[in-house]
């Protein structure tokens, strides 16, 4: 069944109702004409979907009867990537719906040494949102109630800080194969632009507590290798499940 988008804020617990407005409003009246009576699925975002029955058509708005509260808990494994921004734009967004389709957890666009595309701050908002659209689509179509979290764009140098269980950065000169279990475990890649990530910032890893390891032979796109390691990490939760 076709999914709905309604921010949290749009439930009311007491009533247990929920207005369903903007974008999907429209769709659900002018494209699937909806009635009252008939069935609707929203969800939220948090991992929390809900089964109603419309109770009114407004314009630009459909209240509805929350019948049931279906729950989508978290995975086991919290798998984050910080992916550099890609010269091509259509390539980043690929990365945010394909990705998001897979499973990921946390998104982090990230600006290293090379990366080309670097956007001026004015942007950053309108960029943000267009992406966080991608996300929201990419979950209904997927069947995903849980969104991922879409950070604003960040320094390398900044994600270097983070405290993840298992932190990763594949090179293209290394010849480490993967070692290291994933499952159960909050894991962060850090995937490098178009002309990969110098050989300070990999020293800078290192330091910083990131296991280096190879994707294989040959040279992947951005959100090629992005999407790699997602799979992965999943691949490996699927074995243990």
């Amino acid at each position: 069944m076709e999914l709905f988008y309604a921010p949290p804020d749009t439930y009311n617990a007491q009533t247990r109702s929920l207005a369903l407005s903007g974008d999907d409003a429209h769709h659900a009246v002018t494209v699937l004409r909806k009635k009252v009576g008939d069935e609707l699925r929203c969800i939220d975002g948090t991992g929390r979907c809900f089964v109603s029955t419309v109770s009114e058509v407004s314009k630009g708005t459909l209240y509805l009867a929350v019948r049931d509260i279906l729950v989508e808990p978290p995975p086991k494994t919290h798998l984050s990537v910080a992916i550099s921004l890609t010269k091509t734009p259509e390539r980043f967004e690929n990365f945010l719906e394909k990705s998001t389709e897979l499973g990921v957890s946390e998104i982090i666009p990230m600006i290293t040494t090379r990366t080309v595309s670097r956007p001026k701050p004015a942007q950053f908002q309108a960029k943000h949102a267009r992406w966080q659209k991608i996300l929201i689509s990419a979950c209904k179509q997927s069947q995903r109630f849980r969104f991922p979290h879409l950070h604003t764009v960040t320094h390398f140098a900044d994600v270097l800080k983070r405290t993840d269980d298992v932190k990763v950065i594949p090179y293209e000169f290394s010849r480490e194969p993967i070692r290291v279990s994933f499952a159960g475990k909050r894991v962060l890649f850090v995937i490098g632009g178009e002309g990969g990530f110098t050989p300070e910032e990999i020293e800078a890893a290192r330091r910083s507590g990131f296991q280096e390891i190879s994707l294989g032979a040959t040279i992947l796109r951005v959100d090629t290798a992005g999407l790699f390691v997602v799979s992965m990490v999943r691949a490996e939760e699927l074995r243990q499940t």
